[in-house]
């Protein structure tokens, strides 16, 4: 069951350029999921009471049109109905004048809190009404990652109070900006999409280092936690 929502762009949504920022992008879209899962319970404040919570596992952004301050679009999302195992598959949708203007498609694990454990999608069934099939992305889902040698530490960087979220960790779509922030002469580039694999939580004051490969238009990140655990594995197309 597809849920839609109106989404206007503002002045502090979008950059030097004009441009929506992607942080912003995820953040409006993962917004419809949560607004969704209010109107066909449980909820994510449901879910917490049960001791039990979602975490993000994959982004995969793909932008197809930019979008600037004022710009009014149909925001779309909805369970997939290719979940399976532990992997609750959702998909959003954002169009401006009928076209698609960006595209993410998200892959989440529900957490038991107190037994520590995943649970299943067919443990828990559908979340966020009837799933329908998720659409085809124009950048690939899987990427063979740049061994270990190949990348280059670039800088360190600190999970601050602004980043964290109400778990005390790097929010996801704070990544972006993250990520963003190392690509060289990004003020000067148009980005195409993102794919990221969020491989273990960056909590509050921890110090990332980040390393970093460039092929051409493509930017591979991966930033490491201060005891030597991978954070996250990121690709940056433009």
């Amino acid at each position: 069951m597809k849920y839609n929502e109106q989404i206007k762009i503002r002045s502090y949504d979008v950059d030097m350029n004009g441009v929506l920022r992607p942080t912003v992008l995820l953040a409006k879209l993962e917004e419809l999921g949560a607004h969704q899962m209010v109107k066909y319970p449980p909820s994510n404040d449901d879910l917490r009471k049960d001791g039990k919570g979602f975490i993000l596992s994959r982004v995969v952004l793909e932008v197809n049109k930019e979008l600037r301050d004022g710009d009014i679009c149909e925001g779309y999302t909805w369970a997939c109905d290719n979940s399976r195992g532990l992997s609750f598959n959702r998909c959003y949708e954002l169009l401006k004048d009928g076209e698609v203007a960006a595209r993410v498609y998200t892959v989440w694990a529900l957490l038991d809190i107190n037994e520590k454990k995943l649970l299943r999608v067919e443990e828990y069934n559908t979340v966020g009404g009837e799933a329908e099939s998720a659409f085809e992305m124009g950048i690939p889902l899987r990427v063979r990652m740049p061994r270990a040698e190949e990348y280059t530490e670039i800088a360190k960087r600190r999970v601050f109070y602004s980043d964290t979220d109400l778990n005390g960790h790097m929010n996801n779509t704070k990544y972006l900006n993250m990520l963003c922030d190392f690509v060289p002469d990004i003020e000067k580039r148009k980005l195409r999409g993102i794919n990221i694999s969020y491989v273990a939580e960056a909590p509050l004051g921890d110090e990332l280092a980040v390393y970093f490969k460039a092929d051409g238009d493509v930017c591979y990140f991966k930033t490491v936690r201060s005891d030597g655990k991978i954070n996250c594995e990121a690709v940056v197309y433009f």
